[in-house]
């Protein structure tokens, strides 16, 4: 009973002041459920973040439909839950702060991966999700410098991913980090572009180097006429900033066929190949 009068009332404060929160059993088994993960991702960290592993998804030039580049994606495991979502993990990392190791231990992994994919693609270049968590809370651009330097690898075969909403909160932390980003030489790409502010305010404040078109913008633009003529738009507005675009979500060749005629310069989905090992890549020939 005091466990979950605790959990009540941690629910309630959360939610803000002044605020109450109804005792519901299947929140609190979700919390517990949680929490168990949370222990496993701490003990996964701890030991050398057994569990851990990256998933490369090709980035796909679009006037040759050869790959460029790879998005580079963390994976958990562990024998208690098996394969755990990224949507359920991630959000633990980051509440918890173990999104900074994991995150400093995905950074070497993508350059390591990208060093070696060099000996087969001479200009290969990994994309790397960057969170607002490690941007307020570590030196993530340190991270990344030594880690570039470790691996031999020049600033042009890293390309940082961030949404917008890591970078539009009014703070030092995020306007150091865009200074030293390019500062540093390393591309920036606006992802899940569609899903949030999507304002053409913040594209002349952030100064992407690539604009990543959301799945569910695409869906709509290939399902609906006048979504699909507003995506060619901007597309096309999006170049005459300089800006290039990458569109995510191509599925199928009938799509392939539609999406193209927009020109983006780049593209992203299971058309092109799901997420896979660094292995399993190379067996695949890196071609489409």
């Amino acid at each position: 009973m005091m466990k979950r009068t605790d959990f009540s009332l941690n629910t309630a404060k959360k939610r803000g002041r002044n605020r109450y929160y109804i005792f519901n059993e299947q929140d609190y088994q979700r919390f517990l459920h949680l929490k168990d993960i949370s222990d496993v991702l701490h003990a996964a960290v701890i030991h050398d973040f057994r569990g851990f592993s990256v998933a490369l998804q090709p980035l796909v030039k679009a006037g040759c439909r050869q790959p460029f580049g790879a998005e580079t994606l963390m994976r958990f495991s562990s024998g208690q839950f098996g394969t755990i979502s990224p949507a359920e993990f991630i959000p633990i990392l980051e509440e918890s702060g173990l999104i900074i190791p994991a995150g400093r231990w995905i950074i070497r992994e993508a350059l390591q991966a990208c060093k070696k994919l060099r000996e087969t693609i001479p200009d290969f270049q990994v994309s790397i999700n960057i969170s607002q968590i490690q941007i307020e809370k570590s030196d993530v651009i340190q991270d990344i410098s030594a880690e570039l330097e470790n691996a031999k690898l020049p600033p042009e075969a890293l390309i940082v991913e961030l949404t917008e909403s890591a970078l539009l909160e009014d703070n030092s932390n995020a306007r150091h980090f865009l200074k030293e980003l390019r500062k540093a030489g390393i591309r920036l790409a606006l992802d899940d572009f569609g899903t949030g502010y999507s304002n053409f305010h913040y594209l002349n404040e952030l100064r992407p180097d690539i604009i990543k078109i959301d799945r569910s913008f695409t869906a709509k633009a290939i399902k609906d006429a006048k979504e699909y003529d507003l995506l060619k738009r901007f597309c096309t507005m999006i170049h005459r900033l300089n800006i290039k675009i990458c569109i995510e979500g191509v599925e199928t060749e009938d799509e392939w066929e539609k999406i193209r005629l927009m020109d983006p310069d780049y593209s992203q989905g299971y058309l092109w190949g799901k997420p896979c090992s660094f292995d399993e890549l190379l067996q695949k020939g890196l071609r489409f």
